[in-house]
């Protein structure tokens, strides 16, 4: 896929027309995603819920006497 280019993307449940292709990555772990902008959000969303999951799980780890 080349970032920038618009394409049409079928699916079972629809069609994205004019979809722009996209680079995204996660500054915390510097893992990357190319595809299209909603795809791209589920990317994004996924990867803060488990960065947040993570975190909360250190802070509680902390809290217990763990390193």
């Amino acid at each position: 896929m080349k970032v920038g280019k618009i394409v049409t993307v079928e699916y079972k449940g629809g069609t994205e027309i004019d979809a722009e292709i996209v680079r995204v990555y996660c500054p915390a772990c510097c893992e990357e995603f190319i595809g299209t902008k909603r795809n791209a959000g589920g990317f994004i969303a996924g990867h803060e819920a488990y960065h947040n999951h993570e975190n909360s799980m250190d802070t509680l780890i902390t809290s217990m006497g763990g390193q």
